[in-house]
């Protein structure tokens, strides 16, 4: 008798399952290597057009939803704040001068520890060329403590 019972409430418990839990487990997806370069926050350093310029970034507090930081162009204070996607290869900031509104995007992609491509101003009339490359990661500061 404790056997047909058991056997009941095995079957009862199954039927109350969604369809989705009987299919094989969820694998979480392994991130893109674009997206692994920046689980710790990075330092890139390159050019904007003509302009020398020092971008920070790091994953946003929930990793799915991207990248964010800041960038500033050397010899001036202001720092101009990033977010964005990565997909793959290709990464897409948006940058705000402001806090608010967006001033421009910089579209391109990762090749091993240089990311470059093009700068578009937020009213799309001007556009830049650029190329920055990793120079400092949370990894390499740990190795000089």
């Amino acid at each position: 008798m404790a056997t047909a019972l058991l056997k009941h409430l095995l079957l009862a418990t199954a039927c109350a399952l969604p369809l989705a839990s009987l299919a094989q487990p969820v694998v979480p997806a392994v991130p893109s290597a674009g997206k692994q370069l920046f689980v710790r926050p990075v330092a890139l350093r390159g050019t904007l057009g003509d302009a020398p310029v020092q971008i920070d970034l790091r994953t946003k507090q929930e990793y799915a939803d991207g990248v964010e930081g800041e960038y500033f162009v050397f010899g001036s204070s202001q720092k101009v704040l990033l977010a964005g996607e990565i997909e793959g290869d290709e990464v897409f900031l948006e940058e705000s001068e402001n806090g608010t509104d967006v001033s421009g995007q910089w579209n391109g992609k990762l090749a091993g520890e240089v990311f470059s491509g093009e700068w578009l101003s937020a009213d799309g009339t001007r556009t830049k060329p650029f190329s920055v490359r990793i120079v400092r990661s949370a990894r390499s500061q740990e190795k000089t403590r």
